[in-house]
């Protein structure tokens, strides 16, 4: 059966070379995949702001659905090239450009990924849709890893997604995931010493309104394992995101998200926090 081979050579192209990003601006992805033989370019940008951040322990703010462990502000803009290999299998590679912090002694492009996405159960107009994600992630430099920007060794995992249509006016989609993050124990990691946790654990659902043709909006909430293994276990974020469709084939996203230790932070704002705001474009073609 024809997805069947091409499903394989996804996952050898995975085990070979590999996480994107999809539905921009959301950190939540829907299980719908690319067309067969169709494309599709994601180019963003985010700034990511931390605040009110004393040092010590339990006090730092990961931001989730990005790989930046530096302190202060970054500004980055993320690249993902999709393509449609069976009518439910799509593979996608990934980069981004670091714009800030910058410095001499290392590259401004860092995060070379690729993944696979699979829609094992339901098809277009189906109620319920299911898909898998394996992911890869190339290691990045020894000093983009002190900086924060990545890991100097390989980072692999996956996602299980479910997206729930009520209607053509209502959506929502859940994920669960696990990122395998290693890093070279030689070096820093975000200019700390502080060892990070291997395994990270994630979970999120993000409801999506279509409120009028070419207009939807989202809210994304979700919990992520805080990397640094002396800090609290886990991250909260909320999310608030719109989604325009400038044509049939470009939509322009725009999104903020504040990531605490808890809710009650994650809604107030009032103590340690990190902020991030997400705009850019997807577009489509054959």
């Amino acid at each position: 059966m024809s997805y069947l081979k091409n499903l394989s050579f996804a996952l050898l192209t995975l085990s070979l070379i590999g996480w994107a990003q999809a539905f921009e601006p959301l950190n939540t992805d829907d299980a719908g995949t690319v067309k067969k033989g169709g494309n599709q370019i994601e180019m963003y940008f985010y700034s990511i702001n931390k605040v009110n951040q004393p040092t010590g322990t339990g006090q730092d703010t990961s931001s989730p659905g990005t790989e930046f462990l530096g302190s202060g502000s970054t500004n980055s803009f993320p690249f993902t090239y999709t393509r449609g290999i069976a009518e439910n299998v799509e593979i996608a590679l990934g980069t981004q450009y670091n714009a800030t912090p910058r410095a001499s002694n290392y590259s401004p492009l860092s995060n070379y990924t690729l993944n696979a996405k699979w829609r094992f159960l339901g098809e277009e107009g189906d109620s319920w849709n299911f898909a898998i994600k394996p992911i890869l992630q190339f290691p990045d430099t020894k000093q983009q890893q002190v900086v924060g920007f990545g890991q100097a060794a390989f980072n692999y995992g996956a996602t299980l997604i479910s997206s729930y249509y009520l209607n053509e006016s209502l959506e929502a989609h859940i994920n669960v995931g696990y990122m395998r993050s290693p890093y070279n124990v030689n070096y820093l990691n975000g200019g700390s010493a502080t060892p990070l946790r291997l395994n990270i654990y994630s979970a999120s659902i993000a409801p999506v309104w279509n409120v009028m043709d070419g207009l939807r909006f989202a809210l994304d909430f979700g919990v992520q394992t805080n990397p640094p293994s002396t800090e609290q276990q886990s991250t909260m974020y909320g999310m608030v995101a719109a989604i325009i469709g400038l044509s049939e084939s470009v939509d322009f996203g725009i999104s903020m998200m504040r990531s605490a230790q808890n809710t009650g932070l994650v809604l107030v704002g009032n103590g340690p926090n990190s902020t991030r705001l997400d705009a850019g474009i997807t577009w489509r073609f054959d």
